[in-house]
């Protein structure tokens, strides 16, 4: 005869609220988990983009973007990249232009002071490298810079194109998800477009003063992309030499209506591509690849001629002792390595 276990109110009560007191924490735990792989994930997303950067480094990074940006065939925004502050240098112009619409809360002010806390000192830095920069490596019109002699400009393009071949990885690292075909395919169609736009055929004639308004729009949305030189395509519109020289000779006219044209670049240009890195990022990464990659077209230390006001530089043969070529293509591999292990130390 089988024995009944009665079960009496108090312990089918008791019972049920053990049941419940675990299921309850049960829940708690997926929960936690799913806020902590929810929180890594969204610091995997804006690592880059959210760190503090201190003024001293933000004014370094300007100085290192401004040079190149002076510089026909290398492009501000490649240094950006090999020092990892791209991202958020695009986020902080993206939030700098929506700040008629930030400013009226106290979170859209913060996000505006924390941007300008980082333009402000890059763009410092950034201003005074180009000065400098086609002051000494360009020069004037009768006393030209070191690369636009003969016997110094191979080094100096050699430089450049080890800095930019060793910076290639850096944009493709950053795609998130697993490689693919969409990915190469938008990386070589990225190379093609940077290839076929260092090839173009250039303006010579001196351009109206108004024409400046385009030529800056054009100039600013090229620099924003790694690997496309501003400085290239102020040369193939044909004011390159009209820009540098008022910045010299302190043309304030042309100097406000190419701003201007900037402006108007960074109103239209930039919240496109930081609609790209936020919701396409691992194509647009490929591309920046691909641009890099194809930019090396324009470094090529071995030119007919190193001055672009004069002709087209176009690449020939190797000509001349090419040992402080070598010399300058390992030093700009080198100047990437040390720059990518301070910008980790510093970060």
């Amino acid at each position: 005869m089988e024995s009944l276990t009665v079960v009496g109110p108090s312990e089918s009560l008791s019972s049920s609220l053990v049941s419940s007191r675990a299921d309850l924490k049960n829940m708690m735990i997926q929960t936690d988990s799913h806020k902590t792989a929810a929180g890594k994930n969204n610091t995997e997303e804006t690592g880059s983009s959210t760190k503090s950067i201190s003024a001293p480094w933000a004014v370094a990074s300007g100085f290192l973007m401004g040079g190149a940006d002076a510089i026909p065939g290398v492009s501000g925004g490649t240094i950006a990249l090999i020092i990892g502050i791209y991202e958020r240098f695009i986020d902080s112009l993206g939030i700098v232009v929506q700040s008629p619409a930030l400013i009226r809360s106290q979170r859209g002010r913060t996000q505006l002071t924390r941007a300008f806390r980082f333009l402000i000192p890059l763009g410092i830095g950034l201003l005074f490298a180009y000065y400098l920069a086609t002051k000494l490596l360009i020069g004037k019109t009768d006393e030209p810079g070191i690369m636009r002699r003969f016997e110094t400009a191979p080094a100096c393009y050699a430089f450049f194109f080890g800095l930019v071949l060793a910076s290639i990885p850096q944009p493709w690292k950053r795609i998130r998800q697993s490689i693919g075909v969409p990915t190469v395919s938008a990386a070589l169609l990225g190379a093609a477009a940077a290839i076929i736009f260092v090839g173009l055929p250039y303006q010579s004639a001196e351009p109206k003063t108004w024409m400046l308004l385009w030529g800056g729009a054009g100039a600013i949305a090229v620099m924003l992309l790694p690997g496309v030189s501003g400085s290239l395509f102020l040369v193939i519109v044909g004011q390159y030499a009209t820009v540098a020289g008022a910045a010299h000779d302190r043309d304030f006219l042309t100097l406000a209506v190419f701003a201007g044209g900037i402006l108007i670049g960074v109103l239209t240009f930039v919240p496109l591509l930081r609609r790209l890195l936020d919701r396409r990022h691992d194509l647009t990464m490929a591309v920046l690849t691909g641009l890099m990659a194809g930019s090396l077209r324009a470094l090529w230390p071995w030119k007919t001629n190193y001055d672009p006001k004069e002709a087209a530089m176009v690449n020939t043969t190797i000509f001349g002792s090419p040992l402080w070529v070598v010399i300058g293509l390992l030093a700009g591999i080198f100047v990437v390595l040390l720059l990518s292990r301070l910008e980790r130390r510093l970060s």
